[in-house]
């Protein structure tokens, strides 16, 4: 399994105006918006190819807090992604979201530290 890429995600309670603020402030542009039942998901990118996501959550009992909220990880597999993090101390919270393109889970650890692994399926 490789960790092909990792960056940074913020918790937004307000995702649009954050989304206004990376663009028209700090020159990100919006790379796309994945479809996540109960998040709004922003995935950005700046002219050097430097990317952030943002996130806002719609879960009920939804806890988190507005700023840093941890890194995500893109890795070539999945299965062995959750086994190499779940090895560090890592599980997942909730349940893995899947579409015909990928998969992806967040996943904590009692530090409280977050994870979001995303895996890009091959044929996408």
């Amino acid at each position: 399994m490789k960790i092909t890429d990792c960056y940074p995600i913020f918790y937004a309670n307000d995702i649009e105006a954050e989304t206004k603020r990376f663009t028209e402030d700090l020159g990100f542009t919006v790379k796309h918006r994945p479809q996540i039942e109960f998040l709004d998901y922003v995935v950005m990118e700046n002219e050097k190819g430097r990317r952030i996501d943002l996130v806002c959550s719609h879960f009920p009992a939804d806890s988190f807090k507005e700023g840093y909220l941890g890194m995500r990880a893109n890795v070539d597999n999945y299965e062995e992604g959750v086994s190499y993090f779940e090895a560090r101390g890592y599980s997942i919270f909730g349940t893995a979201h899947e579409t015909d393109s990928s998969i992806t889970a967040l996943l904590t650890k009692g530090d409280g530290a977050y994870l979001v692994l995303f895996h890009h399926k091959k044929s996408h």
